[in-house]
């Protein structure tokens, strides 16, 4: 039986081995907990049982817990820039390390952890995973996405954002058109941080439940994204090719939430 209250008062315990003044560390311990709660509204919606409900949640504490080493190291989310991928060193903390033992106390759910934590990161589920492991892993990921959408609209942009420069940046050639093409950009097409606004939006297309959708639309997340791109970025580029980025964007979701 997972025990998540005790769960969430362990992570919380975790978190006080970083400096929970800064920004990024703050930024990650509330994300994290909203993570949580998005599992559990997915994973109640798709009418799953408690346990099941419980096992998400707890997948949603664990997904993203290698991010504190990685911002005491490095003081960055870049996985590219650290050579950390931070979900296989989430794992790393949880099983390597051990922590996962006072968070859970069978080990009847490591598979669908390990599956759902490794691939939550990525830009395709593998293939090899299938049943319940597939099921948890399309439910972290959009928990996590959800989130992010939240985070990019209230957190400081400096914390949210790779890089500390924001004046004199060009979106790079060609991501425009891949884009529309790939409705997908690879974290190794990043080269500044203008380019990270075609990520954030590019999640729409990576969303497995359509519920999610409305979710979206109904807080305006990326809409009011578009007035913090112009108000952090102050570059008329930017500014039309993110209003290029948030009409595809709605298209899409409107048609999906229509089927």
């Amino acid at each position: 039986m997972i025990d998540i209250e005790k769960a969430k008062k362990e992570f919380l315990k975790y978190v006080e081995n970083y400096d929970i003044n800064s920004g990024r560390i703050k930024l990650k311990v509330k994300h994290i907990l909203r993570v949580v709660e998005n599992s559990k509204r997915i994973a109640q919606e798709l009418g799953l049982d408690d346990e099941s409900i419980k096992l998400a949640e707890l997948i949603g504490i664990f997904h993203d817990i290698g991010r504190f080493e990685q911002v005491r190291l490095y003081d960055t989310f870049s996985d590219k820039d650290t050579g950390l991928d931070h979900a296989a060193y989430s794992l790393k903390v949880l099983y390597d390390d051990g922590l996962v033992k006072k968070f859970i106390d069978t080990t009847k759910y490591d598979d669908i952890i390990k599956k759902a934590v490794f691939n939550h990161n990525k830009a395709n589920i593998d293939e090899s995973v299938t049943g319940q492991a597939l099921l948890f892993s399309k439910i972290i990921r959009d928990a996590d996405k959800l989130d992010i959408y939240r985070v990019i609209n209230e957190d400081k942009m400096k914390d949210i954002f790779w890089y500390k420069e924001f004046d004199n940046l060009k979106m790079s050639e060609g991501l425009m058109d891949k884009f529309i093409n790939d409705k997908f950009i690879s974290y190794k097409d990043i080269h500044n941080n203008a380019d990270l606004i075609y990520v954030f939006y590019g999640y729409v297309y990576d969303f497995n439940f359509s519920s999610c959708f409305k979710i979206i639309k109904e807080n305006k997340y990326l809409d009011n994204f578009l007035i913090r791109i112009k108000d952090t970025f102050k570059s008329n580029e930017i500014t039309q090719n993110t209003e290029k980025l948030l009409k595809i964007c709605n298209k899409y979701m409107d048609e999906k939430i229509e089927k």
